[in-house]
């Protein structure tokens, strides 16, 4: 992968890619060279491997150099659905003390959709991250695993009064993925009909509509929120 001509790497990287499975242990040292350009090139052929190379990239979430763990969650996050056996090592991420790491690590969990129902817990601690993005991402992903993330209601009503707009609008957004098992929040997203922000007050009629008949006593507001 060093080789100063385009195509003697691109033809090795190709060789590699075949090999599948059997090119991982190769791979794998080309992935922790002390070369940045090496090490992409690994990460990269790791990619268009694809499943096989999922439990590599994950073991790469626990390399001391933040660079790496970035690599690996960012190409992680592509290979859904078959990183739902990695869920474990993608709990780990999100407590990352590199904000972009945690964040992409909630990301890879809600490309996962319903898979990651088993993630519910690790995504509801995730709402309390200091890092607003990774606060974010983790909502979203609430809202991709949908009515398997109803334990995650209480903390997703409790987002509502987060600081920053993006993140309350992602906590509607979670409570609407949630839908008729989120009705408790309803009182709450009548508040946020009326929040500053457009977009939140949008995804806040979004997720009472989502809840259906048990959001009833929001139909008031939300005909006043129409005028």
């Amino acid at each position: 992968m060093s080789a100063a001509d385009s195509k003697v790497r691109a033809e090795a990287a190709a060789e590699l890619v075949t090999g599948g499975e059997r090119s991982l242990p190769a791979v794998r040292a080309l992935m922790a060279s002390d070369d940045e350009q090496v090490r992409l090139a690994g990460f990269e052929i790791a990619y268009r491997i694809g499943p096989p190379a999922v439990g590599m990239l994950a073991e790469f979430l626990r390399d001391d150099r933040v660079a790496q763990r970035r690599l690996a969650i960012d190409f992680l996050i592509d290979l859904a659905p078959d990183t739902e056996s990695i869920q474990p090592a993608l709990h780990r991420a999100l407590r990352d003390p590199d904000e972009s790491v945690a964040r992409d690590a909630a990301r890879a969990l809600g490309a996962l959709g319903p898979k990651a129902a088993p993630s519910v817990p690790a995504l509801v601690d995730a709402l309390g991250s200091d890092e607003e993005l990774v606060r974010l991402y983790a909502a979203e992903a609430l809202a991709s695993v949908g009515p398997r993330a109803a334990s995650a209601v209480d903390a997703l009503i409790a987002l509502l009064r987060d600081p920053a707009p993006g993140v309350r609008w992602a906590a509607c957004e979670g409570l609407a993925g949630i839908g008729p098992a989120a009705a408790r929040a309803v009182p709450r997203l009548i508040d946020a009909l009326k929040d500053d922000s457009l977009y939140v007050r949008i995804c806040a009629a979004g997720a009472l509509g989502h809840i259906g008949p048990e959001a009833k006593p929001a139909v008031a507001a939300l005909t006043a929120a129409a005028l």
